[in-house]
């Protein structure tokens, strides 16, 4: 599975449960617990979710929400469809595209 894949695996994951553990995450992904720390890293800085981690008995992921809720919320196939009208649209209309793009995919 490439990252943006797993990562938006792991996010629609975390949005149903709210809460799971590193370990959990990693065997149901099929990955080393270092690879999800690095995605949780990526969503978090890159991406603007609001993910916690909190170590010791009690801890795990902990999935807040996101600074931008409307980001995510395209599927792979709504994304390769605007990619693909991007193609035949005037300069006017790519940035609109991409803008929507930005905000939701």
């Amino acid at each position: 599975m490439r990252a943006t894949s797993r990562r938006a695996e792991l996010i629609r994951i975390l949005r149903s449960r709210k809460r799971d553990t590193v370990p959990n995450l990693a065997r149901e992904l099929d990955v080393h617990e270092c690879t999800i720390r690095r995605d949780l890293l990526t969503l978090t800085v890159d991406e603007g979710y609001l993910i916690d981690t909190i170590q010791g008995n009690g801890g795990g992921v902990i999935f807040s929400g996101q600074i931008n809720p409307h980001r995510g919320s395209f599927s792979q196939e709504q994304i390769k469809v605007l990619t693909v009208l991007k193609e035949h649209a005037d300069s006017y209309q790519v940035n609109v595209i991409n803008n929507i793009l930005e905000t939701f995919a």
